[in-house]
């Protein structure tokens, strides 16, 4: 027995006992002793590791034991050197015991995993071997370098691992761990058999780097490599030699690795097997880290971003350009098409621009969009615009805000909508009509986009709002027209007048005539007295006429009425008329007028006085105060109107006195027999004031002009008014619906008037004949009994009547002394022969003649004749008149009318005096 030492390698002389690894390669020591490797005593796990620095082709083990051989023990392999190992076989004298989970049986498959038991017997105690071989003669092998094969021939580590100790079975007599101390594990040579592993590239092994070369004998496992690979076993191809699969070198086809093709712009390349199989197992290298910009299997294509310029090779380093395209309208963040296919579409260098982008670069919006944005798949949004209301542009909206451009009258940010005050939007010039509102008929300027509608004012209609509602019409100018002959007349003195009083021219010739006839009937010229008593008769006959009557006035079909109303005022040189206004429908400025018709050739003049009741409320009237305002004119006989040198401002709500002092012009004195006819008293509202007239707007101005032009104002001075132009028509509307806020009913009088329609301008009822007034509600001058069949015409007689005019409800005509009769057209009872009318002669016998023959009617007092001038049968005597006789019944022989009357008649005999009776058939006698 010896105390192993293996601290030190072994050496005859100094280290004899010195057992390491390192001994089973070197069977004899320089004295021709066997050498062994020895394990720990008593150690049963123990494992014997090669380390074979490069890959090898193992085949087979033969180890030989100093002791015993193992009582188990596993062979591994790893092909990774030493990450992993798979063991090769399992050994063991009892394999069910030691390995129960390893088959204990016969190789079926060249790969099969077993547990052997023929080299664990504990004899022979020296010298025992064991043998174990990859690939087992007992199964052929068809492709010795299919990966099956290569996978169990390939290692770069083997393992044997001792687990088990052969004993004599004294450990089993004494469990002492000193029992085992005798046992251990020693082997005298262990041979491994393989071979430089360079899959057939390789002719020659070298030295792998760093591995002493100068050891005789040593197996070096690097291989000299061909056909362009390379490795420790040559066992991949070279770098950039990847275009085809590496695979072992065969007698025949050895195999050779392909260069990649990178077209210049790689030195790296991998093998792809998929790439391979797809085109046809030809060309497998897939190029690594493609520079210039190029990518793809064989940098053939330019990388994202970039593009083959056409003019270049693609194995030109300059061959890919920078795509140029505006990453917010391009897909994928600017990319562009990288070469040129026209079958696909494809054009090299061209931008893929989103769906709403154009341009070469795409940076900006297709014709009809805007907005272009980075996060907007379709990159730009669409106008929509409204093609009605578009100008028709490439461009129909701003590429950046979106607002479409809109036509004249169009606005929206789609150009949708018209601009206020316009509507109807359509493809027309101007995109949207004016609404044209009638600028009195309607509220405003604006209307409905749609339909054009205007907000109408009460009883306006149309789409302008300048039709009126049947059964309303508009009031003219003279509108507020207040009849003189429904004014207060005053005289002269009355306090209510403007103005001075004058004298009376009368008072003295008064005062002369009355001196004259004094002076002459103190003379005793009496026929001289009379005269001036006649006419000092004749002045103060005319002192005690009316200062103011009422002149009715017929409207004869064949003149001209030139005046308004049932006809004048007629006023005395010096009274007044006072007219109350309380009526104003809108506060504003108006002109003041009168018409007038004088009787002479002398000019008048009127003083006017305006008082209102009420303090003035409204803005527009607030600054004037409620004091008498004095106007004077002066009414030239050669006129029929006059207006006012300025108008005065009325408001609704108040009411006005408005008196009126007419008097002759330039002279001193009143006349009593000097009369002007008054017709009315008229308010025409000062027009420019009104809105649609106001201001310097071009529609105002054109308003103001077109009321000159056709002389619009002026047809509403003079009477009977002239036919109204067209245009004048349509203003006179506009304006009467500011002043009414609309409309005004037509209430024509159902009696008096045709229909419920009446003008649109001016409101004149359709009346029924001899009716008149604007409502047809009056029966004309010189007729009488308005009803449903109009006024029936008095036809007063102009001998019997004192006027053309009757009484409008009885129709009874004024009678002149002495007539009688609706219409003064007979004689007073007791008369006859109109006009002279002379009383009957009927000798006092009777009351009444027939008005025309003058014969006695209804004679009385038994008489009979034109005149009663004789007796009726039966009776006799005179009954004229201042005869002193009557007529007596005649004695034939009873009275007449008694059963003893026998006669016709009688008479008294002129010579007898006495009474003969005319008897009747079969009477005889003088009575």
């Amino acid at each position: 027995c010896f105390e192993c030492d293996s601290r030190h390698p072994y050496d005859s002389y100094r280290h004899r006992n010195s057992h390491r690894i390192d001994n089973v390669i070197y069977l004899m020591d320089s004295d021709g002793d066997h050498t062994w490797w020895q394990s720990i005593n008593g150690k049963e796990d123990v494992s014997v590791r090669l380390n074979l620095e490069a890959e090898f082709h193992f085949t087979h083990l033969i180890m030989k034991f100093k002791t015993f051989r193992p009582a188990a023990m596993i062979i591994e392999r790893s092909a990774d050197f030493g990450r992993t190992w798979r063991p090769y076989r399992y050994f063991a004298s009892n394999c069910t015991r030691t390995f129960p989970r390893i088959p204990a049986k016969s190789l079926h498959q060249i790969n099969d995993v077993i547990c052997e038991e023929r080299y664990s017997d504990i004899e022979p105690s020296t010298n025992g071997e064991v043998i174990f071989k990859v690939l087992d003669p007992a199964i052929p092998v068809e492709d010795p370098y299919s990966l099956d094969i290569q996978e169990l021939l390939r290692i770069t580590n083997l393992r044997i691992n001792f687990t088990k100790l052969n004993t004599l079975g004294d450990d089993l007599l004494d469990r002492r761990s000193d029992v085992l101390q005798k046992y251990y594990y020693a082997i005298y040579e262990l041979v491994v058999r393989g071979s430089c592993f360079c899959y057939g590239h390789a002719s020659e092994c070298a030295p792998v780097p760093g591995v002493n070369t100068r050891e005789s004998g040593m197996i070096h496992g690097r291989c000299v490599c061909k056909h362009n690979t390379e490795g420790l076993n040559c066992e991949r191809c070279k770098p950039f030699h990847n275009d085809s699969p590496w695979r072992p070198a065969e007698v025949e086809e050895p195999h050779t690795c392909t260069e990649c093709n990178c077209n210049g712009h790689s030195d790296r390349c991998h093998f792809d097997m998929a790439v391979y199989l797809a085109t046809g197992n030809t060309s497998g290298g897939v190029c690594d880290d493609c520079q210039h910009n190029t990518m793809g299997r064989k940098c053939e294509m330019c990388k994202p971003f970039y593009y083959q310029d056409p003019n270049r090779d693609i194995r030109d380093p300059r061959a890919c350009v920078a795509c140029d395209c505006d990453p917010v309208g391009s897909f994928e963040g600017g990319i562009c098409d990288s070469h040129t296919n026209l079958d696909t579409g494809m054009i090299s260098g061209q931008c893929r621009c989103k769906a709403n982008v154009k341009g070469q670069r795409c940076d900006s919006c297709k014709n009809g969009h805007y907005g272009l944005s980075q996060s907007d798949p379709l990159g730009c949004q669409p106008c929509n615009c409204d093609p009605r209301g578009i100008i028709m542009m490439d461009t129909p909206c701003d590429q950046i805000s979106g607002d479409c451009s809109c036509k004249r009258h169009v606005i929206g940010r789609y150009c949708s909508q018209c601009e206020p005050e316009y509507w109807g939007l359509s493809n027309d010039l101007g995109g949207c009509r004016p609404c044209d509102c009638d600028f009195g008929g309607a509220y405003n300027n604006r209307c409905m986009m749609d339909s054009g509608q205007c907000g109408c004012r009460n009883h306006l209609i149309g789409r302008q709002c300048s039709e009126v509602q049947p059964g309303y019409f508009c009031a003219p100018l003279d509108f507020y027209t207040y009849e003189a002959e429904n004014a207060n007349g005053v005289p002269p003195t009355d306090s209510s007048l403007p103005g001075k009083v004058r004298p009376q021219a009368a008072d003295d010739c008064i005062q002369h005539l009355s001196n004259q006839a004094r002076r002459h009937r103190r003379h005793r010229r009496v026929s001289s007295s009379q005269q001036y008593q006649a006419a000092l008769r004749r002045i103060r006959q005319l002192q005690q006429t009316p200062d103011v009557t009422t002149v009715h006035r017929e409207h004869a079909s064949s003149h001209i009425v030139t005046w308004t109303g049932p006809g004048f005022a007629r006023v005395k040189d010096g009274a007044g008329l006072v007219f109350t206004i309380d009526n104003i429908p809108y506060a504003m400025e108006y002109d003041i007028m009168i018409r007038y018709e004088p009787e002479s050739t002398e000019d008048w003049e009127a003083v006017v006085s305006i008082t209102s009741v009420q303090l003035p409320s409204s803005l527009r009237c607030g600054n004037l105060l409620p004091t008498e305002q004095l106007y004077t004119v002066t009414l030239l006989h050669r006129n029929r109107y006059i207006q006012m040198s300025r108008p005065f401002c009325f408001e609704p709500s108040n009411r006005y006195v408005v008196s009126i002092r007419f008097q002759r012009h330039g002279v001193a004195h009143r006349h009593l027999t000097a009369f002007i006819l008054i017709d009315s008293l008229v308010l025409i509202p000062k027009y420019t004031e009104l809105p649609g007239f106001q201001g310097n707007a071009p529609a105002a101005e054109q308003h103001r002009d077109d009321m000159i032009r056709y002389m619009c104002l002026d047809s509403f001075l003079i009477t009977p008014m002239p036919a109204l132009a067209e245009m004048c028509s349509k203003l006179i509307c506009s304006i009467s619906s500011i002043l009414h806020d609309g409309a005004l009913p037509c209430q024509c009088d159902p009696q008096g008037s045709m229909s419920g329609e009446c003008d649109k301008v001016g409101g004149q009822c359709r009346c029924k004949a001899n009716v008149i007034g604007r409502r047809c509600d009056q029966c004309a001058p010189g007729t009488y009994g308005f009803g449903a069949n109009g006024c029936t015409a008095c036809n007063c007689h102009s001998d019997g009547s004192l006027s053309h005019q009757c009484d409008p409800l009885s129709g009874q005509c004024p009678c002149r002394q002495g007539a009688m009769g609706r219409r003064c057209s007979d004689c007073q009872p007791g008369q006859w022969g109109f006009p002279s009318c002379v009383p009957c002669q009927c000798n006092g016998h009777a009351d009444l003649c027939h008005p025309q023959t003058g014969q006695c009617a209804d004679c009385r007092d038994s008489t009979a004749g034109h005149h009663c001038e004789r007796c009726v049968d039966g009776f006799y005597g005179n009954p004229v008149l201042g005869s002193g006789d009557h007529c007596h019944p005649c004695p034939c022989p009873g009275n007449p009318g008694s059963n003893h009357f026998n006669g016709l008649s009688c008479q008294a005999d002129a010579t007898s005096d006495q009474i003969v009776c005319t008897c009747r058939r079969g009477y005889a006698g003088s009575r």
